[in-house]
């Protein structure tokens, strides 16, 4: 323990360690490549997008290569049944089923001579009442700028969860804080006001555009997992850890798969930032 805070101290000095620094090189052994997935279906019109890869090596600096020429089939509980088709490499889209609140749906996916299964389903969502603009300066701990609000209510029944994204001028603001997700376990059936989603500020002129997601459970906590891996970094980091997926191996002693397949109810609202 000693010898532990004495290296705590030294690194804190900010001591020159660079003239000693040595290049290991690791030989790590490659990975059995694993199925991705990567796709959802809402109560929004379609085409749904269905997006199939495969696992590469932990540093390997190039894209995911795309698994084409899969069969993939999306059903639902009322009986519908489609085929989707390939449009781009590895990237598979709808073009008749139409999701809605309260749907379940199953999509199979037979790739390389394995066949794969996930299931989700929509939830309910509430509307939203507002969204509105509120303009920083000078405030402690805040940047000067716009920020932006959320006002709707919550439906009254535990067991209800969300995930807001933010757009600006049409691009997400997909930086690794801002995977916004929450339940409604503390404020079941209350009147959300004034909720500030982002501590980045916008400018006059930006084009901010909200979507609200409903989410299935299981889909809450994989992108709260998600969320904890992408931010587990520093001193202390814990070690990493599988995250969660929904897609199945029909054979369970076949090739494992990553990813998930979601169903999501979605509202949006909109605003131009203003002087």
């Amino acid at each position: 323990m000693k010898r532990f805070l004495f290296l705590l101290t030294i690194l804190a000095a900010g001591l020159p360690f660079s003239s000693c620094t040595e290049v290991i090189d690791v030989d790590l052994p490659a990975p059995e490549p694993q199925l991705v997935v990567e796709g959802n279906i809402t109560d929004q019109p379609g085409p749904y997008s269905i997006r199939l890869s495969k696992t590469g090596a932990y540093f390997a600096d190039q894209e995911l290569p795309a698994v084409r020429g899969a069969e993939l089939v999306l059903t639902d509980n009322e009986g519908h049944r489609e085929t989707l088709r390939e449009t781009a490499p590895g990237l598979y889209q709808s073009s008749q089923l139409q999701g809605k609140i309260g749907g379940q749906y199953v999509l199979t996916i037979r790739a390389e001579g394995q066949e794969y299964r996930a299931a989700t389903e929509i939830k309910r969502i509430p509307n939203i009442d507002s969204f509105t603009q509120q303009r920083k300066q000078n405030e402690p701990g805040w940047e000067d700028g716009y920020y932006v609000l959320y006002n709707g209510p919550e439906l009254p029944g535990v067991g209800d969860y969300y995930r807001f994204k933010l757009y600006q001028n049409d691009t997400l603001r997909n930086d690794p804080d801002e995977l916004v997700v929450t339940s409604d376990e503390l404020v079941d059936g209350k009147y959300i006001g004034n909720l500030e989603l982002t501590d980045r500020g916008f400018r006059v002129g930006d084009r901010v555009r909200i979507e609200l997601l409903s989410l299935p459970r299981d889909y809450f906590y994989f992108l709260n997992e998600m969320f904890t891996q992408i931010n587990n970094v520093g001193l202390f980091a814990a070690p990493p850890a599988n995250v969660r997926t929904n897609v199945l191996n029909t054979n369970p002693a076949g090739p494992k798969a990553v990813g998930y397949f979601a169903g999501t109810a979605v509202r949006t609202a909109s605003l131009v930032i203003q002087p």
